[in-house]
């Protein structure tokens, strides 16, 4: 078609009622339909309607707002990132803005619809224990289920909006969960209905009264239900005397020495015992005269280090008595007794050794010299 050059008076041919007009301004038409066509689809125009026979597309470049208007107003923009703004703030569905606090709710199926909110409530998402899994509602219409555990009871009482938690089991709730020995191993309830058993031991017996609520222990053994005893008797140097029994008896005994020189009292070497049941005491009487002759040795340490003694003897000796009358046999002397030490010297002979009376004739003295050939004298305290 060849190129044709329009004035601005000029028309292009047409409807006798359509106009057609090119201008410095673009195209115009009246009463007409404008038709584009691009080999595969066509798109008509005319004043209030786009219509074409192919998808239609609306969009801008170079990053470009897609902007909506009426009245010379814009009321809706798609924006350069692709989201739907609807600026006037208003919107209808089906020609109807829907009622006060009335939201879109879907089927699931694309068609929405205006609904009433359910009533406005304030509500936990989830329910949480410390140490269990956490209960989430999945949807409004969830259900929380409460349920009454072992010893517990629930009542519920919709007319007043309560839900009551009851303990229905008897008794005080506080309790011991654990029972501790010590050096021994805790016993430890397991379950809320747990027993803890209690087990005679050894001369032990364990009653138990279930109308007056009491458990009764008991030592089995005879005698004092109490006792605080020792089980063995030691004496240094000796065999332990233990208790091999619950009756078991020690005996405290003084034998005589039948080695003793006859001319004393039988009960001289002896410790007298005395019991007394009213006062629980045991009384011991030594029956010895404090003498150094018959109840103690002088003390001394030999060569190997050990602890020995020499005992005293007693000594006599006659003494002229000139004038005196009375003496036995008719002679003039009498006996003087004294206490000697009874040594064996280097030469393997006895010997008595004699000492002389203290100054103011309390006691005997004795002199011996140490390894250094220093003298020291030693008072004897013969008491007899």
């Amino acid at each position: 078609m060849a190129e044709v050059t329009h004035s601005s008076s000029s028309r292009m041919a047409g409807d006798a009622s359509a106009d057609h007009i090119l201008t410095s301004y673009g195209y115009s038409t009246n009463n007409a339909v404008v038709q584009i066509d691009d080999g595969t689809f066509d798109l008509y125009l005319d004043g209030q309607t786009i219509l074409s026979n192919g998808d239609l597309v609306i969009a801008t470049d170079n990053s470009k707002k897609l902007i909506f208007g009426t009245d010379s107003t814009k009321v809706a923009q798609f924006t350069t990132d692709g989201a739907f703004d609807l600026l006037s703030g208003k919107f209808l569905l089906n020609g109807t803005t829907g009622s006060a606090n009335q939201v879109l709710k879907t089927d699931g199926y694309g068609n929405l619809s205006w609904t009433d909110q359910p009533s406005q409530q304030f509500a936990f998402g989830g329910f949480s224990v410390s140490g269990q899994d956490t209960v989430t509602a999945s949807n409004l219409s969830e259900t929380l289920d409460i349920v009454a555990g072992s010893g517990i009871s629930i009542s519920t009482d919709n007319a007043n909006n309560k839900i009551t938690i009851t303990a229905s089991g008897t008794g005080a709730s506080e309790a011991f969960k654990t029972i501790a020995i010590s050096g021994q191993d805790n016993v430890v309830a397991d379950t809320a209905t747990d027993t803890l058993t209690l087990v005679a031991g050894s001369n032990v017996s364990i009653s138990t009264d279930a109308n007056a609520d009491t458990i009764t222990i008991a030592a089995s053994t005879s005698g004092d239900t109490n006792q605080n005893a020792f089980a063995t008797a030691r004496v240094t140097g000796q065999n332990d005397i233990t208790a091999d029994a619950e009756s078991s008896t020690i005996l405290f005994d003084s034998e005589n020495n039948t080695a003793m020189d006859s001319r004393y009292a039988e009960n001289r070497d002896k410790v007298t015992l005395e019991t007394d049941t009213a006062s629980n005491k045991v009384k011991l009487t030594n029956n010895i005269p404090k003498t150094f002759s018959m109840a103690s040795k002088v003390p001394l340490v030999s060569q190997s280090g050990e602890n020995a003694g020499i005992p005293l003897r007693n000594k006599f000796f006659n003494i002229a008595a000139s004038g005196l009358t009375g003496i036995s046999g008719g002679g003039t002397s009498i006996g003087v007794s004294t206490r000697s030490l009874q040594l064996t010297n280097s030469s393997g002979t006895t010997v008595d050794v004699l000492m002389p009376a203290k100054s103011d004739n309390s006691t005997l003295q004795l002199t011996i010299e140490d390894s250094s050939g220093t003298e020291h004298i030693i008072d004897m305290e013969v008491a007899e």
